[in-house]
Parts: C-alpha cells; structure tokens; sequence
C-alpha cells in the first residue's frame, strides 16, 4: 500500500521545496524518533503535571478522568492503523502524547487529594497540643530541634479542623524520642505564604508534607506515655536519631552537624556560615543527598565485598562472586536510601543504581537515558508535586546532561583510558573530575538561577579538590562507620570522616571568601525557564538533523530573560515593609525592622544581596536612592519614569495623598473617597491578596492572584 510519503516526489534541481516537501521533511523527523520515544514519555507527563499545578483553580475530579477517557478511545481507534501511512503514525504518537499529558495531570490531581489535610488559618496560642513525636530534627547547638507531632489533639480546634501534622520548634528537647505521646504549650502560626508574586511557595510545601500548621513550644514538652516506634517510618526516625548521637558523641561541631547530614539526611544543625560557604563555593550538592553519595556508598560496598571475596579461592573459583558482591551492595545502598529519608534526588539515584546493579546480576547492559527516563517516570508517579522543586529539577538536569556528555565521548575516552599508563590515568581522573563539574554547572546554572537568583564562580576549584575528599575519605569511613555502629567501635572510622568534613569546610570556606565567588542574577519569568528546559531536551533527547530546532527556544528563552523588568515596587502582606527599586535597578527598604526574610527574598530576586539595601532617609535627610525621594513623618513621595508614587504611613496624609498621585500606597485602611490614583493598594489589599509586586507603568500582581484559589493556599480571607 502506498503512502502518503511515497508520493512526494524527489527534490531536484528544477524542483523547488514546496509545502508538500516540507511536510514530508517533518513527518520523516518525527517517526525517525520511533526508537525513543521511551525518552520523551516522563516529558509528557510532566507537562500534564505542569498543567495541573498552573491552574488558579482546583478543577472537578470528573474533569481529567473523562479527558484520559476520550483520548484512550481515540488511542483505541487509530492503533490498528499507526502502519497504514506516516501520518496516521504521527497522529497515533500525538494521541500517545496528550494520553500522556491527561495521564500526569490525573495523577498530580489524585495526589493533591490523596495528601489533604486541614491548614491553619490564622495564628492561635498558647494552647495545649496533644501528639505523637514523629520526628526530631536538631537544629544549630543551643537552638533546640524541630519536632514534627502527628495524630494531633489541639485545645481550640475541633477534630475537623485538626492538621494532620504540626511542626514546633523546642528549646528544651531533653529525652525526646521518636514514639512518645507528649503535650506541650505552643503557639501555632499558618504556613507562610509567598513573600512576593511567583516567589516560593511554602504553603504548596507544607501541604504535601501533610504539615498544616508551625510554632514554638513555650515549655518543654512533657512526656505522657513512653512508647516504643510501632510503624515503619517511626523505627527509621529512632534510627537515625540514634545514629545522630553516636555521630555527636565521636565528633565535634560543626564536623558533626556536616557527618549527620550525610549519614542521616538531617541537615537542620547545619550553621547558617557553613551553608552560606557550601552554597558559594559550588559545594552545596555534596549536602543534599544524590546519586555522588548513593553511587559511593554502592561503590565502596561492591569492591569492598568482591575483595573480600577474592581472598577466599574456594568461593571465588566456585562461585559468582562479582554478582554477589553487586547484590550486596544493592542492599547498602537501598538502606542507606532509608536511612537518609528517601528524597528526590535519593529516589533517583537509587533506581537508577539499582538498575544498573541488577544489570551486573543479570548479565545484562543499562541503558543510560532511557534508565535516567524510567527514573524521572517513577519519581514523577509517586511524587508528582516535586516536578517544581528545585531539587527534582537539578538532579535529573545533571545526570542527564553527563549521560548525554559521556555518551558522545565514551569513544575517545575509552580509547584514552586503554592506552594510558599510571600517570596518564590520573591525569584522566582530574580531567573527568573537571568535565563532570563543568557540564553538570552548566546544566543545573538555569536552575540555580531561577530558584535562588545565584551561580558559584568557582566551583570547577572547589569541586577539584573537595571531590577526591568526598570519594576517599568521607563516604568510605561513613560506610565503615554503619558498620562499626552494630559492635560500638565507631570512634575511629567517625574521626577519619570528621577530619574529611573538616577539610570540605576549609575548602569551602576559602573558595567563598576569594573575590566575587558568586554571580547574583534577577529572578527570570517562568516562560525563560520553559523554554531552556525544551532546549536542553531536544538537543539530548532529539535523533537527526531536527537537533537544530533547541536553537529557537534557547533563543526565545534569552529574548525573555533580557526583555523582562523587575517590579520596581514591593509590599509586605502585612503592610509593615516596602521595597523601591532606583534607577540603577537596587532595591531600597522603608524599615529594616519588620520582616527581614521579605527583604532578604526581594534583595535576592532583585539580583542583589540583603547587605546592600539602603533604608529610606528620614525627614530633611538627602539621599542617593532616588533623588526625587523625599520622606516626612506622614510618608514618602517619589517620581519616576514620569509616575508620581506616594506612600501613606498616617490617615492623615490620604487626602493629599489621592490629588498628587498617580500610585498611593497606604499602610493603613484607605477610607478616601473620590481619591484621583489611578492605583491604589492599602492595608486591606495587602491582608486579603497577599504580598504585592507593582511596577511604575501601572502593572499590579499580587501573590493571590498569581497562584488562585487552590487546596494549599491559606488566605485570611478563606
């Protein structure tokens, strides 16, 4: 049977490229794909999750169900006709697509109501809290932890209106143990709403951890029944609240806050200046739990076992012992999964080097992309909510990115590797080193811009020699040090891993303190971001000459960026803190008094570091933000780009207020009838829509706005 394809005749000289050509050109790019199209299955998923959690409204349940329905009857139909012509193909990929698509925004909709539990609504304290202690989290020495209590009894809140887990901060944790019922007085506040349009959301957070409320215990808790950990998650608390006193008992602060993160996952006692070091010198990732640790961990359990193995000749002449070996070390590793608290980028790593191990036992090859594909599929599935984290992001856009790097030089490099002697293996090892940090920045730069407006500069330095301390030295003796756990002998493999801990630490620190160790970019729009996202896929995932086709995106995605101005205006939801941004684009404040994170998140977003805002002058005070700044005890006023802005901080300056202005903004309840502002935002704007970003052309966004009326979205006004 002839196709549509055959009938298109063959370009020559006398021939000029018609519509009909170009359409064949197409239709033979896109069934080239054929053999990966497993590739492009979690990116269409992911995009019917994107979907749902873009809505400003929750929709029915009947919705996306029926929507699977239709497509799956159409998939039905055009099946048994996929080999009549190219086009029917291509129209049985796109009806495999869109199922794709309604299939993740079905998903991500059954999560949100498989995760639902009641949000506080207002702040209520003190009051008596009944609960469960389901986890302790340490926080920095002296400051107490983090306690998280389940199964919940809370004075002044009927059962219905009872969250299924609340978080407080206690002072004085003294025998706190996973397990045990306690009651305390505390004060419980809603999670935190963004601090500004599209910032991070901290209620969609909360909620899909099932926290609905956070505060601080007033007293210590007093323990009302001594349990023991019954369920699953509870023993795996204990445990690692257990292994954390152990650490703490072996090495000092802040060594031991650094080992505890990464044999427990419980990063909490972590000192702001360490994290600040981590974060500018390019060795944060070493901090959250990945496929370097997941990986190591394997590693070291694999060779260590097959070595040992070897030594005995009966068992290693008899017996398979490199497959034995990789069994052994597939269960380290899935332990140390548990241990750590299951993460993102845990989940993924631990797939995927499974995978790879199970290939070892079964003779068997893995095939890289489509195991990185198969484990953003799953990870997807189960967590469909951690397509907006940064963590889910970065981890999978590294990998991905050093599997399709090494893919295009395993030739060259194995040809290298075969044929170097000692040295010139070592010299490979540093240049890999070099390369593995270089793609893997680049990869994750997009997103480490877009979530925290910041890129190290130096992080090939730091990574080069913190690297080699982190694969020989940390990860081997924390593996040790599992072990010698069980007979009581971690004193010794603990102090090695704390004096490789402190050798990060000094890297990191002196990485941080060099000049210009970080670059701090404005916040992009998420459409910028999209787009490099569809870039990056097509260049990976793309087979053929259609690989060209990620220069549009990338292009339109720096058009974006370049194009796209920050608000010049910000305001507190509380109507306490107000940001202006000048003409050489810095961000001043009204207060460095109230709401100091605002400022911190508006600085940042700005491009620029919380140190670096100027407070507004006082009365009769010149200034250098604006020059047309001008300040008294009832307010300021400011023109800029033609637009007259006056900021009302008494009733009494409304009126005048409403005749100069073209935008006023009024800390207290605006009452002014008649007022000529073509905008105008007052305190009852700010309680009921959240934080406000404004810019001086008249544009106006507001955090409720933006988000819409959602399940985790805590508004005084609901």
């Amino acid at each position: 049977m002839s196709s549509f394809y055959d009938t298109v005749p063959e370009e020559t000289a006398e021939y000029r490229p018609s519509a009909t050509m170009w359409l064949a050109a197409v239709i033979r790019e896109v069934t080239a794909q054929k053999d990966r199209l497993i590739l492009w299955l979690p990116v269409f998923f992911a995009c019917g999750i994107g979907l749902y959690f873009s809505l400003k409204f929750e929709p029915p349940v009947s919705f996306g169900f029926f929507i699977v329905a239709v497509i799956l009857a159409c998939q039905v139909f055009i099946w048994p006709l996929r080999e009549d012509s190219r086009p029917k193909a291509i129209l049985s990929l796109l009806c495999s697509a869109l199922l794709l698509m309604s299939s993740g925004f079905c998903v991500a909709q059954w999560r949100t109501m498989a995760m639902e539990t009641p949000m506080l609504l207002k702040s209520i304290g003190p009051v008596d809290i009944t609960g469960i202690i389901a986890g302790i989290d340490k926080l920095e020495a002296g400051q107490g932890s983090r306690v998280v209590l389940e199964d919940l009894s809370i004075e002044k809140l009927s059962k219905e209106k009872t969250p299924y887990r609340v978080r407080l901060k206690v002072r004085k944790d003294e025998n706190l143990v996973v397990g045990n019922k306690v009651t305390v007085l505390a004060r419980l506040n809603p999670p935190s709403a963004p601090v500004a349009p599209r910032a991070f959301d901290f209620q969609r957070y909360a909620y899909f951890k099932r926290i609905g409320a956070f505060g601080f215990a007033y007293s210590a808790p007093e323990i009302l029944e001594i349990n023991p950990p019954h369920s699953f998650q509870q023993k795996l608390e204990s445990l690692r609240q257990t292994i954390a006193e152990r650490i703490g008992a072996a090495i000092n602060d802040p060594e031991s806050a650094v080992a505890t993160a990464l044999m427990t996952g419980e990063r909490t006692a972590i000192t702001e200046e360490d994290w600040e070091a981590m974060r500018a010198s390019g060795l944060a990732h070493m901090l959250a739990i990945s496929g370097l640790h997941v990986g190591l961990v394997a590693t070291v359990l694999f060779f260590t076992a097959r070595f040992l193995m070897a030594l005995v000749p009966a068992l290693a002449l008899k017996y398979p012992i490199k497959k034995y070996a990789a069994f052994i070390a597939l269960v380290g590793a899935f332990s140390y999964m548990l241990i750590v608290g299951s993460t993102i980028p845990t989940i993924r790593a631990m797939m995927m080097t499974g995978i790879v191990l199970c290939a070892v036992i079964l003779d068997r090859t893995a095939i890289s992309m489509r195991l990185i594909a198969l484990a953003a599929f799953v990870v997807l599935l189960i967590s469909p909510e951690a397509l907006w984290g940064a963590s889910f992001q970065m981890s999978f856009s590294a990998v991905a990115a050093l599997i399709f790097f090494y893919e295009q030089v395993r030739p060259y490099w194995s040809a290298w590797y075969r044929q170097a002697g000692l040295a010139r293996r070592i010299a490979l090892y540093f240049l890999g080193v070099c390369m593995t940090t270089v793609v893997a920045t680049l990869a994750t730069a997009p997103f480490a811009l877009f979530h925290f407006q910041q890129l190290s500069l130096y992080s090939l330095l730091s990574n080069l020699l913190a690297g080699p301390l982190m694969a020989f030295v940390i990860m081997p003796t924390a593996v040790l040090s599992y072990l010698a756990m069980i007979p009581g002998w971690e004193q010794g493999p603990l102090w090695l891993t704390g004096k490789g801990v402190s050798a990060v630490l000094r890297v990191a620190h002196d990485t941080a303190a060099l000049p210009e160790s970080t670059w701090n970019a404005p916040a992009w729009p998420l459409s910028a971001l999209i787009s490099l996202v569809t870039a990056g896929l097509f260049l990976m995932l793309w087979k053929g000459r259609g690989k060209a086709i990620a220069f549009i995106p990338f292009m339109i995605s720096i058009l974006i960026i370049f194009q796209y101005n920050q608000p010049d205006i910000f305001i507190s939801s509380n109507s306490k803190l107000i940001s202006l941004r000048d003409q050489s684009g810095s961000l001043s404040i009204s207060s460095r008094v109230h709401d100091r994170f605002s400022a911190e998140i508006w600085a940042r977003r700005n491009g620029q570091k919380d140190e670096k805002l100027v407070k507004w002058p006082k009365e009769g005070e010149s200034t250098n933000i604006l020059p047309s700044l001008q300040c008294g005890e009832q307010g300021c006023r400011v023109s800029s780009q033609g637009t007259k802005v006056a900021f009302s901080f008494h009733p009494g300056s409304h009126e005048a207020d409403c005749s100069w202005a073209d935008i006023l903004i009024a800390t207290d309840p605006l009452r002014q009838r008649n007022c000529h502002a073509a905008l105008q935002v007052d305190r009852f704007d700010n309680w009921g829509q959240g934080a406000h970003a404004i810019w001086f052309n008249g544009r106006l966004e507001t955090v409720e706005s933006v988000r819409g009326k959602r399940p985790w979205s805590v508004s005084p006004r609901r």
